[in-house]
């Protein structure tokens, strides 16, 4: 009797796991989830492992963590943007907290929140920081949303200067987000509400600008985020368009992948 009752709940929990999208899980959490249950037969287990995906198996386990949820020192109310600069004890990790209208540098070894970057009154506070991005002297690049600006400080997190206004004309932003610099010391900024990547010199001379406004291959709507790759060229997350575009270092259409859904290798504003 017991056995027919076991069988027979088998069957419902299988049903059920049948009308669950576990092919988005990595086959590791199917592994470790699923099959260690015990509540599914081996033969439905093999059937879900053979259909997940494999673009989702690197996984990563956490080392440490910096912060929690609040206002105080060492705190977060929304975490935008994050950059590592330094080696070894030196090295420091800076989070752009929106929310709060800061930037927080920890020590990366020790954990320890060294300083506070923005909060104070005067000419380098910081209303909506977005992107943040080191240069390869340790000063730190701020993009301020409210301000449609850059802000930049030095290894301790004291003030320099700041360039950029609102606008759309050459080295001006309306909305500037994620930042990065290229290996030739070139600042990346995705300027997110002219739809177009601005590139400028670490003074803030513009160098070049890349697309326009559009869904066609080099255009952006609202791009988020960028990064430099290791050839050079740029990686865009083009938010509104829900996809990621890689352009050459001087502007060129690479390549595009990405589109909007939440199937495997879609987006929904990738920022």
């Amino acid at each position: 009797a017991n056995g027919g009752a076991m069988g027979r709940m088998r069957g419902e929990v299988e049903g059920m796991v049948g009308m669950l999208d576990l092919g988005r899980l990595s086959r590791r959490y199917l592994g470790d989830v699923v099959e260690g249950s015990g509540l599914v037969s081996g033969e439905r287990y093999r059937e879900i492992y053979e259909g997940a995906s494999e673009g989702y198996d690197r996984e990563f386990d956490v080392e440490r963590s910096f912060g929690s949820r609040g206002s105080g020192a060492g705190q977060f109310g929304h975490v935008r943007h994050v950059a590592v600069h330094g080696e070894g004890a030196a090295r420091r990790l800076a989070c752009a907290d929106s929310y709060l209208g800061r930037v927080l540098i920890f020590n990366v070894e020790s954990g320890e929140c060294v300083c506070d970057v923005g909060s104070s009154e005067g000419p380098g506070k910081l209303s909506q920081p977005m992107g943040v991005a080191y240069n390869g002297r340790g000063q730190l690049y701020v993009s301020e949303w409210d301000h449609h600006q850059i802000f930049v400080y030095d290894g301790d997190g004291a003030f320099m200067r700041k360039f950029g206004s609102l606008g759309s004309g050459h080295g001006q932003f309306n909305g500037p987000r994620g930042l990065a610099f290229t290996a030739g010391g070139e600042l990346v900024v995705a300027d997110s509400l002219n739809h177009r990547v601005q590139v400028l010199g670490e003074d803030g001379t513009f160098v070049r600008s890349m697309g326009s406004f559009g869904q066609g291959e080099g255009m952006f709507h609202s791009p988020y985020d960028v990064a430099v790759c290791p050839d050079g060229s740029i990686a865009v997350a083009d938010g509104g368009n829900c996809r990621v575009q890689v352009l050459s270092g001087e502007g060129g259409f690479v390549r595009s992948f990405g589109s909007e859904g939440d199937g495997p290798g879609q987006f929904r504003n990738p920022v």
